[in-house]
């Protein structure tokens, strides 16, 4: 595609163009997820990024009416790679801090060997995350188990269903944002998203 055909498309989904967002979607989304790939190192990671940026600007279309849009989309995913390597570091730090802390406290008699704190965590965490999934409505709940505990993408996912992209879209933007509400504060989102694979 041209350039001023580009910007065109980039008008038209600014303007909540449903069957523009599905072409700017299948023309971006290879080129975003290599770039986030770059910084991220991890397939799923990266899928998982890009996607949550389309589903931003699904979201709220508005935010592409930029002069540059397509620089803009580019940052929105390096903001986020970053963020997302940032957090990792941040767990990994509080994992030695609390390791450290417990390899130390001998008034708790604690046994470390096998990480066994680390698995009723990461247990805990799992029932907290499996709660919210069962608390959607059965065909977020689907879709969204097809997307993130599958790895379907959209396409993939509305074909089996026999529903539109457009409601696949919908359903994980909704299920994000019930997860986004019951770990603020708690956890970063990405982290949580992350963990998704692993539960099944």
């Amino acid at each position: 595609m041209q350039k001023e055909q580009i910007n065109e498309l980039f008008r038209a989904v600014s303007k909540s163009d449903e069957v523009s967002y599905e072409k700017l979607f299948k023309l971006y989304f290879p080129r975003l997820y290599s770039f986030a790939l770059k910084i991220v190192r991890d397939e799923v990671y990266a899928k998982d990024i890009v996607q949550n940026v389309f589903i931003k600007i699904w979201e709220k279309p508005e935010v592409l009416r930029v002069d540059y849009p397509e620089a803009f989309i580019y940052r929105m995913v390096r903001n986020a790679s970053l963020n997302f390597v940032r957090h990792l570091k941040i767990v990994d730090n509080f994992r030695e801090e609390v390791k450290d802390h417990f390899m130390g406290e001998e008034l708790y008699h604690i046994d470390m060997v096998g990480d066994e704190p680390y698995i009723l965590i990461r247990e805990e965490l799992h029932q907290q995350i499996m709660d919210v999934m069962n608390n959607l409505s059965p065909k977020c709940q689907t879709v969204f188990k097809m997307s993130r505990l599958e790895g379907l993408k959209n396409q993939e996912i509305a074909d089996q269903l026999g529903i539109s992209i457009k409601s696949v879209e919908k359903h994980i933007s909704k299920a994000l944002t019930i997860y986004r509400d019951n770990f603020s504060g708690y956890i970063p989102l990405q982290i949580v998203l992350l963990t998704l694979p692993g539960l099944v």
